[in-house]
């Protein structure tokens, strides 16, 4: 059994110089999973600031680093430092930062930063969570029990002002487990000056689990090793709830995960200021969630969704710019007490994703705000199931249905999927893909999508118990390019085999700007890998597939449609150039190489094609000189689109390139690899 390999890339950026600057939570990393069997896997959720607060004076300040422990109410010890200048404090102690990690890290994690934060005239604290680095107890895996060890950690560094502490100035910071526990801790009272959370929505638990569908980022998760995180009984059973695949475990993951961890219902209760910041293409936690249930917040605050350096998404400078202003009000405004125009702005500030793509990498981001709920802002767009795999504006006239395929053989599981990487000879040969595809015609304007967008279904499966759909959407340029945007996701675990059933569904929310000429692309498929997910997952999918063979049919009706929140002033109607016919998928799913994705990569990218038809299909790798490197692909394959990661972990840095031959289709890319 192969564990799965993967490079933790952790970027810290500090600044040190007079401006003042920023803290988000930044989280940029590809990582491996490993199974039960060989152990959990480590560094998933780091979390780390890449900014220092506003300092306080000009002077670099002479700090003393303490290493201590605090005894909790239950007996459990938890292991803590601090950094604390030298010199006498001011009146009232120095300011006070408390950074708490990511899940399965340590404070070593955050101590280089605790110190170069003490340097500008801090007084900082940060310690490692319950059941992690070498603090005592077990873990509840993000929840109320971790939120009282910090109620009580804000005590002591309260009670701590003889050695310089701030007692009425504490700021709490962090990302992940390190956004959600200062939250759950707020709603159960504890008062701090303020609250910074990023990427950590209020129904967190749950969207490990939306829509019935379990996330990869939750496997990985609960699948640490002893030396990484240590779980109580109950979470330590999940991993095999999931790879149980039945329905009484399922119900058993569904009634324990929320249960004390999310806090929506607690949102009303917070009276500390809190600064919300969410990533659309979170690849943990849906910012739906802040979407839905932000105005429960009631306490001073300010958010923002879009491009969050955490879990996956994408990064962009101009929104880094941005956010340091943004940040540094905030400091101001709650740390030092001073008046700013963060709380005269627009509460709910966002950015949109668009092309062109960023350095063959990420979308651009546009900024924007709002001075009313997102949720209020955009009008709902339906974009209809059609034959001839057209996405239309109308309902499908007469009956008709698409079927989606879930092959599995040979008695093959979700813990064999797992091990196989969900990749190679073992996992292609049990493990059949399939996908349906519909294509809008042109926009005849700019579209801007922002918001959750809605799947509406009507189904029926050959599968008892489980079945699956998962809608990716995309944005085609009119040169044939395709970028992937989000998704949605629902699996059925209380199915009858052979019945037809309608559902409604909430996706994962975004703001994207699809360009006039474009078209909206939505593919159904049973295995939710996206070619931009690569450097994340390497080849793992989003969701966990459901391993019940069956075909499942999609009937084309008015119940079969996505919804859009679109903020257009336009009739939708005059938004699609429907009268053309250039949008069934026959025409416009021509062959097609894309380019590969990260570029430059080390020393993994994906490499994504798209065949119109059956055909004899070649994809090697070859080195500056012309010489073959590597063979990806050589076999007959069907129509559709194809995602191959390519390893060169064994090559030397430089230039290389790719070639597709299809059929009479021939085309080559050049890419980069860096080590």
């Amino acid at each position: 059994m192969n564990a799965i390999k993967f490079h933790h890339k952790l970027k810290q950026l500090i600044l040190i110089s007079s401006m003042l600057l920023f803290l988000f939570a930044y989280v940029d990393d590809l990582f491996a999973q490993e199974t039960k069997i060989l152990g959990k896997p480590k560094n998933l959720n780091t979390w780390t600031p890449s900014h220092l607060l506003p300092k306080v004076g000009d002077a670099m300040a002479t700090v003393v680093r303490t290493d201590f422990t605090i005894t909790m109410r239950d007996g459990v010890i938890i292991d803590c430092l601090n950094f604390i200048p030298v010199d006498p404090a001011p009146a009232g102690g120095w300011p006070t930062v408390i950074m708490v990690h990511g899940y399965g890290d340590h404070k070593e994690t955050l101590a280089e930063f605790c110190r170069l934060q003490a340097e500008y005239g801090y007084y900082t604290m940060t310690y490692s969570v319950r059941g992690q680095g070498l603090s005592g107890g077990l873990s509840n895996l993000i929840s109320t029990l971790e939120a009282d060890d910090l109620i009580e950690i804000v005590n002591w560094v309260k009670a701590d002002s003889v050695h310089g502490s701030a007692p009425s100035k504490i700021l709490i910071m962090g990302g992940s487990q390190g956004g959600a526990v200062p939250m759950i801790a707020a709603t159960r009272g504890m008062q701090v000056a303020a609250i910074i959370n990023s990427v950590a929505p209020p129904n967190f638990a749950s969207s490990w689990m939306e829509n019935g569908c379990a996330k990869m980022t939750l496997l990985w998760t609960i699948e640490y090793t002893p030396d990484t995180a240590r779980y109580n009984s109950t979470v330590d059973r999940m991993s095999n709830w999931i790879y149980a695949d039945t329905k009484p475990y399922w119900d058993s993951l569904a009634y324990w995960m929320p249960r004390d961890r999310d806090y929506v219902t607690g949102l009303p209760n917070i009276t500390v200021p809190v600064l919300i910041e969410a990533a659309w293409q979170d690849k943990f936690f849906n910012a739906d969630g802040w979407i839905l249930n932000i105005d429960k917040v009631t306490s001073p605050m300010s958010s923002y969704l879009g491009a969050v350096r955490g879990h996956g998404s994408d990064v962009s400078l101009t929104e880094d710019v941005w956010h340091m202003n943004w940040f540094n009000n905030w400091f101001f405004q709650w740390l030092w007490g001073m008046n700013t125009t963060i709380l005269d702005e627009a509460k709910y500030q966002y950015a949109s994703t668009k092309f062109p793509v960023v350095d063959n990498q990420y979308f651009t981001f546009a900024h924007d705000s709002s001075k009313t709920l997102l949720r209020t802002i955009s009008t709902p767009m339906k974009l209809y199931l059609n034959k001839n795999g057209v996405l239309k504006t109308t309902v499908q006239s007469g009956s008709n249905n698409v079927v989606l395929r879930n092959r599995i053989t040979n008695g093959y599981t979700l813990q064999q999927a797992v091990n196989d990487e969900f990749t190679g000879s073992n996992f292609n040969s049990k493990f059949k893909k399939d996908s349906v595809k519909f294509l809008s015609s042109a926009l005849t304007s700019n579209l801007e999508w922002t918001g959750t967008p809605i799947v509406r279904l009507d189904y029926k499966s050959a599968a008892q118990t489980f079945c699956q759909f998962n809608y990716q959407i995309y944005e085609v340029l009119p040169d044939g390019t395709r970028r992937f945007i989000n998704r949605a996701n629902f699996t059925d675990r209380n199915y009858s085999k052979g019945s037809r059933r309608q559902v409604t569904f909430r996706g994962q929310s975004h703001s994207h700007v699809f360009a006039a000429g474009s078209k909206i692309l939505v593919i159904i498929t049973n295995l939710d890998k996206a070619h931009t997910d690569a450097v994340f997952f390497g080849t793992n999918p989003f969701v966990l597939p459901t391993m019940k063979n069956g075909d499942h049919t999609v009937y084309l009706s008015s119940n079969s449609y996505v919804e859009l929140p679109i903020v257009n002033n336009t009739d939708v109607s005059l938004l699609f150039n429907e009268e053309g016919k250039d949008n069934e998928i026959g025409v416009a799913e021509r062959f097609n190489l894309s380019q590969n994705f990260p570029n430059p990569f080390n020393p993994s990218t994906m490499i994504q094609y798209t065949i119109a038809d059956a055909q004899q299909v070649e994809l090697r790798v070859y080195d500056m000189l012309g010489r073959e490197v590597q063979t990806l692909v050589n076999n007959v394959q069907s129509a559709g689109s194809y995602n191959v990661m390519f390893n060169a972990g064994s090559l030397a840095s430089g230039v290389y390139f790719y070639k597709l031959v299809a059929g009479n289709f021939t085309d080559i890319k050049r890419m980069m690899l860096i080590k």
